[in-house]
């Protein structure tokens, strides 16, 4: 069986498209192959989306009306329990918070916020978001500041001149700052990603792998800041855990502490008087 929930500026009448602020979205889906979109224009939106079940999708956009500057204040929470699901949260302007929670293997969570290119200074950021993921092979991404922060490629651990110093970045909207990024990841063979440009944000990662993991366990945690005084701290506990930090900047700080064994850190600062502080103990 499968079902389908469109939700257009809330109170779940499909269909009729409404600009008006302060909109209430609430999805619950129960069964496998579920497929839940909501669209949210204008400010002070919410949406909350649970999705119970195998090979679920939940996609929430708010605030997304083409050169709106008053999209914000957006609220977005999707849960989802099961394998192989997928869940993506688009907010556009400032002060929006975004949750995801997963339970399950092999899911997938994104959140963007981002600023409308040519923005005035007063949508100047402050967004927050959270995501927390149980199991094994998920992946997590948070992008903060300009769609497309997301920079390191190649098969990579950086250089090529360090990635030709993030291919001259020119990724964050100047106003964009003061962003938290937050994601926890309870389980092996986990990756996350954060990537936020402006000034002043905080990435915060943490990943635990289960007590008798495996040497092949092996999670991946990825801070990529563009931007003036961000700071990225990474928490890792298991074994074969790898840490990547780059931070394009001045004035930038990086902390990565690695509990367990054969723990890998790739650390790179561009800019003035960064700091960075790695810390790897052997033994949990």
């Amino acid at each position: 069986m499968k079902k389908v929930i469109l939700s257009i500026s809330a109170m779940l009448f499909v269909g009729a498209v409404s600009f008006a602020q302060g909109n209430i979205s609430a999805v619950n889906q129960v069964g496998n192959s579920d497929v839940s979109i909501v669209n949210q224009h204008g400010g002070l939106n919410k949406s909350n989306v649970d999705q119970l079940g195998n090979s679920n999708k939940s996609q929430v956009y708010q605030g997304i009306k083409p050169a709106s500057f008053n999209a914000l204040s957006n609220l977005a929470d999707v849960m989802q329990k099961g394998n192989n699901n997928d869940a993506f949260i688009s907010q556009s302007n400032k002060d929006n918070e975004a949750y995801q929670i997963q339970t399950g293997d092999m899911n997938k969570a994104t959140i963007w916020q981002d600023q409308i290119a040519g923005a005035p200074n007063a949508t100047q950021g402050s967004d927050w978001a959270k995501q927390i993921q149980t199991g094994k092979s998920n992946v997590a991404t948070i992008d903060q500041g300009t769609t497309g922060n997301e920079k390191p490629v190649s098969p990579s651990k950086f250089s090529a001149a360090q990635l030709a110093f993030a291919a001259a970045v020119v990724v964050p909207v100047s106003p964009h700052f003061n962003n938290d990024a937050i994601q926890t990841q309870n389980g092996d063979s986990n990756t996350a990603y954060a990537s936020q440009g402006g000034k002043e944000n905080h990435s915060f990662q943490t990943q635990t792998s289960p007590s008798g993991t495996l040497a092949a366990a092996g999670n991946e945690s990825n801070h990529y800041q563009y931007g003036d005084g961000n700071t990225a701290t990474t928490t890792q506990n298991g074994t074969k855990l790898l840490d990547n930090t780059l931070q394009i900047g001045n004035l930038n700080n990086a902390s990565v502490t690695q509990n367990g064994m054969s723990h890998e850190s790739l650390a790179f600062s561009k800019g003035n008087s960064n700091s960075i502080t790695v810390t790897q103990n052997n033994g949990m």
